[in-house]
């Protein structure tokens, strides 16, 4: 029993304790100069980012404060990156436009770490709590700075293979993941510029100079795509497939690659080959499986494949021309996606770092 009271004493004390630092953060009477806009003088402009925020409860004002601060704090990242982005065009020339270039497109909705919200007043007619939130500027930018040194490291280590790498395709790799450090870069910068100070070391190359080099591989290589529809039975080729040809290019040339021969360009191989088969299953309705594959070579003679895919699949219908030809559809559309699919994962990795 004395246990059970003593536990209960515990209790009772840490309600009381806590009591008091909500009612030590919260008072009535007449609304702080701060409510009115005005700025604390333990929270100069100098020293801290500041944003208010009311509702019902205490930890709703809280809450309300941290979000305007975010959100004000987003906006002026926005008006930050559109400068940045145009201070940082290599030379004048702005890359070319691609998937691999779009998708570094910088995002400015974010949550800050280090957001306190020290101060509170509840208004004694309404009973609204309203809470002020601040961040302050040194620390934002000690975190800045700790963040960009690692991602600067490893945006070196990635320009430098790119450089070194023999492979062109290889180097292409490494270059968009360089691009794409520089895009998280260029948001740190903003947001150091937001703060009103310079938070990150110098960079040896700008995210524009950076573009116009991934830009200028892009352009070097060349894809060579060849397609066959293979008979299944004997293994030897019907012909072409013009519209698995024309569903491979247009995937490469969305992300900034060019298609077909071209003087002085490395040449990186693209074969594709679709089987047909007619299977007997003793209904009135003809079925024809697909079989495909696909390889992406390298344009460095003798490298082994870098990328290969395969499909298959089935169709059915009661005229059997219309069941091979939706089966040849299916398994064209299903071999193009799946050879798009792990080249832009191939793209995506990153070998450094």
């Amino acid at each position: 029993m004395r246990k059970k009271l003593e536990r209960g004493r515990g209790r009772g004390a840490g309600l009381v304790v806590m009591a008091t630092i909500i009612l030590g953060c919260v008072s009535g009477g007449a609304p702080p100069g701060w409510v009115q806009g005005e700025r604390p003088p333990e929270y100069p402009k100098e020293r801290y980012v500041t944003a208010l925020g009311t509702g019902e409860t205490f930890e709703a004002a809280q809450i309300a404060a941290k979000g305007e601060l975010s959100r004000v704090f987003s906006a002026d990242l926005r008006s930050e990156i559109q400068l940045l982005e145009e201070e940082t065009v290599a030379d004048g020339r702005v890359a070319q436009g691609s998937s691999l270039l779009v998708d570094t497109t910088i995002a400015t909705d974010l949550e800050l770490e280090g957001v306190e919200a020290p101060l509170h007043w509840r208004d004694p007619a309404s009973g609204e709590i309203w809470a002020l939130a601040v961040l302050e500027r040194r620390k934002e930018c000690l975190r800045i700075r700790s963040e960009g040194r690692d991602l600067a490291t490893r945006q070196g280590a990635l320009a430098a293979e790119s450089e070194a790498a023999s492979n062109p395709l290889v180097a292409v790799r490494a270059m968009a993941s360089a691009v794409r450090i520089g895009g998280a870069l260029d948001g740190l910068q903003a947001r150091s510029r937001v703060l009103g100070t310079q938070c990150l070391d110098a960079r040896s190359s700008s995210t524009g100079a950076l573009r116009a080099r991934l830009d200028a591989l892009l352009g070097s290589l060349s894809f060579v795509v060849r397609t066959e529809d293979v008979d299944a039975g004997t293994g030897r080729s019907n012909g072409p497939l013009p519209q698995l040809r024309e569903r491979i290019a247009a995937n490469l040339t969305a992300l900034g690659f060019q298609v077909g021969p071209t003087r002085g360009a490395d040449v990186v191989p693209v074969d594709a080959r679709l089987r047909l088969a007619r299977v007997d299953r003793g209904t009135e309705w003809v079925e024809y499986r697909w079989e495909g594959s696909a390889e992406i070579g390298s344009p460095v003679a003798g490298d082994p494949v870098l990328i290969s895919a395969e499909s298959e699949g089935a169709e059915s219908h009661p005229v059997a021309a219309t069941a091979r030809l939706r089966a040849r559809r299916k398994g064209e559309l299903d071999l193009a996606r799946q050879l798009d699919s792990l080249l832009k994962a191939f793209l995506e990795e990153e070998a450094a770092g």
